[in-house]
C-alpha cells in the first residue's frame, strides 16, 4: 500500500491494549483496501520486545527508520519515571524537526516531554499521571481533562479509550470524514467524539461499607433534594466538622464536589437513556436551574448537554446501521 507511512514504536513493558489499538486501526483494518496506511513496527529497545503481560514479539526495524515515515505513534510508555534512551530521543527529535507527525497514547506523553517535543505546547495524558507530569514538565501546558490534544504536528491522548478517539481523528485528517466514520462504525464507537470532551467525572466510592457510605447511597437516590452537610451529618449522628473530616479522608474530596459530580453523572445517564428535556433533567438531577446544569456541563464535561446527547444519538444511529 502506498498511503501515509506510519511507525508504531514498541518497547519492553508495552501495554497490549494500546499497541493492539494502534496495530489494528493503522494496519489490520486496511486489509484489502486500495489505499491505507503503510504501517511498520519499530523497536525502541531490542529485536525481541517483552510486553507487560509477559508475551514477546520479534521486531526487525529499529529507531533509525523513524526518519522515513509520516507519522510516529508511541502507544504509552513503560515507566513514567524512566527517561527514553538517548538514541530514541535523538530519533524523535530528528523526526519532529523534519515535520513528521508525532502521536502518543496515554503515558507516552512522558517520553515526548523528555525529548523536548512538548516544550511550550499543549498536551494531555492519563489523569492519574497529571500531578507527576506537571511537576516534572512545567513548561508543557497540560490539559488533563481533554481526551486528546493536537498542538502543531504533535498529538497526545488521555487514557486507553481516548487513543481510539485520537486515531479516528487522525484518519479523518488523512482520509476524510467518510472513511473515518466507516472505521468508527467497525469499531462501534462514536465517529465524532471531540477531543475537548473531558476524560471523566470522578465519583469515588469507599472500599468498605460503613454508615457514611450508606448515607451517601441515600444521597444518590435523593439528588433532586436540597442536600447539605448538616443534613447528612445528622443522619450518621456526627458533627459537621467530624463528618467533613471523615468524608474527605474516605472520598478524597469535599462533599460539595462529590454532590456536583454525582449530579452530573445522573444528568449524563438521563441524557443517554431518556428523551426527557434538558430543563427537566436539570431539576431531577438537583441543579437549581437549567442554566446551572448547562454551565456545569460546559465546565466539567467539556460539551453542552445538547451536544452530549446529539453525539450519543449519532453513535446509536451508526450502531444500528452497522447491525442491519
Amino acid at each position: 500500500m502506498g498511503g501515509p507511512r506510519v511507525a508504531i514504536c514498541v518497547y519492553n513493558g508495552l501495554s497490549m491494549f494500546e499497541f493492539g489499538t494502534a496495530y489494528e486501526i493503522f494496519f489490520s483494518y486496511a486489509k484489502g483496501a486500495e489505499s491505507w496506511y503503510n504501517t511498520r513496527v519499530v523497536s525502541v529497545d531490542s529485536p525481541v520486545v517483552r510486553l507487560s503481560n509477559g508475551l514477546s514479539i520479534s521486531v526487525d526495524a529499529g529507531v533509525e527508520q523513524l526518519s522515513e515515515v509520516d507519522t510516529i505513534i508511541l502507544p504509552g510508555w513503560s515507566d513514567v519515571d524512566r527517561s527514553p534512551e538517548p538514541k530514541f530521543i535523538a530519533a524523535l527529535r530528528n523526526a519532529y524537526q523534519s515535520g513528521v507527525r508525532i502521536v502518543s497514547f496515554c503515558s507516552g506523553a512522558f517520553a515526548l516531554a523528555a525529548a523536548g517535543i512538548l516544550t511550550g505546547k499543549k498536551a494531555t495524558t492519563h489523569w492519574k499521571y497529571a500531578e507527576r507530569f506537571k511537576q516534572r514538565y512545567p513548561d508543557v501546558e497540560l490539559e488533563v481533562n481533554k481526551l486528546y490534544v493536537g498542538s502543531g504536528n504533535v498529538y497526545t491522548s488521555a487514557g486507553s479509550a481516548a487513543c481510539i478517539d485520537l486515531s479516528i481523528e487522525l484518519i479523518r485528517q488523512d482520509f476524510g470524514d467518510i472513511v473515518a466514520t466507516k472505521i468508527a462504525k467497525r469499531l462501534v464507537v462514536p465517529g465524532d467524539r471531540p477531543g475537548g470532551q473531558q476524560q471523566f467525572i470522578e465519583l469515588p466510592v469507599p472500599k468498605r461499607v460503613s454508615e457514611l457510605s450508606k448515607v451517601m447511597d441515600w444521597a444518590l437516590m435523593n439528588l433532586d433534594k436540597k442536600l447539605s452537610t448538616e443534613m447528612l451529618a445528622e443522619k450518621v449522628h456526627l458533627s459537621r466538622r467530624t463528618f467533613d473530616r471523615h468524608f474527605s479522608r474516605i472520598y478524597g474530596m469535599s462533599l460539595k464536589q462529590w454532590l456536583l459530580n454525582a449530579r452530573l453523572e445522573k444528568a449524563k445517564y438521563l441524557l443517554e437513556t431518556t428523551e426527557l428535556t434538558v430543563d427537566f433533567i436539570a431539576l431531577d438531577s438537583g441543579f437549581a436551574t437549567p442554566l446551572s446544569l448547562r454551565n456545569h456541563f460546559d465546565k466539567y464535561v467539556g460539551v453542552s448537554p445538547g451536544a452530549y446527547r446529539r453525539a450519543l444519538s449519532k453513535s446509536k444511529s451508526s450502531y444500528s446501521k452497522l447491525l442491519y
